[in-house]
């Protein structure tokens, strides 16, 4: 499991303990992005290895470092999933039993699809993932509701298909890096989950990042066609 955390020291414990519960066997790894509260303190605490990046790097470098480790460590399946306790815990076994099954590659965890439970998604945010499902699956050619999803569950192809990504995003990885598995032929499959409000109020898709987020995104999913034609 790997949880990248940055400044997240009121719910990170809570995340760790509940993902030991539904999976005590489970290695449970926090990277800590420069944090400079006690989210460090309050992981291990729970339970978690930890690996300290240096100074704020951005989620993307927290979840390439996760991804690296776990690779590195020969796992068989990994489940990203975010310390402010967005996603649940308890749900994690609904991404990796397709895993299992050998029926996908990369599991998505959505919270648009039927019957899944999600608050009450902020205007900017649901327009930003209504775009991107739109653009994404066009370029699939199937529908993908939620493209914007922190919660994935990976094999072992589908993780060395996201690491082979030459420029893998430093911020915000999402629907670029979903398009570049696909296109490298692994399997996508979206799950129904239960998905609470972000605790920290510090969404990447509120409107004023939006604003940057977009145009980045739109020109990161061209390159990501441009480099396979290359």
């Amino acid at each position: 499991m790997i949880i990248p955390a940055y400044n997240e020291a009121a719910s990170v414990g809570r995340v760790v303990r509940g993902v030991h519960a539904v999976c005590p066997e489970a290695r449970v790894v926090v990277v800590n992005d420069g944090s400079t509260d006690g989210t460090a303190r309050e992981a291990a605490r729970a339970g978690a290895a930890l690996i300290d990046l240096p100074f704020n790097c951005g989620y993307g470098v927290a979840l390439q470092t996760g991804l690296l480790h776990a690779q590195r460590s020969r796992a068989d399946f990994v489940v990203a999933l975010d310390a402010d306790g967005q996603h649940e815990p308890a749900e994690i076994p609904k991404l990796v039993e397709p895993l299992r099954a050998g029926a996908a590659d990369l599991v998505l965890g959505s919270r648009y699809l039927p019957g899944s439970l999600c608050y009450r998604v902020p205007r900017a945010r649901r327009l930003v993932s209504w775009l991107f499902s739109l653009v994404v699956s066009l370029i699939m050619r199937r529908t993908i509701r939620d493209t914007t999803t922190g919660f994935q569950g990976l094999n072992a192809r589908a993780l060395q298909v996201y690491l082979s990504m030459k420029d893998f995003p430093e911020t915000s990885p999402d629907a670029d890096l979903l398009l570049y598995a696909y296109r490298r032929q692994c399997r996508v499959l979206e799950v129904p989950v239960t998905m609470h409000a972000d605790q920290t109020g510090d969404s990447m898709h509120g409107y004023a990042k939006s604003f940057f987020y977009v145009p980045k995104m739109l020109i990161s999913l061209f390159g990501v066609l441009l480099a396979e034609r290359r």
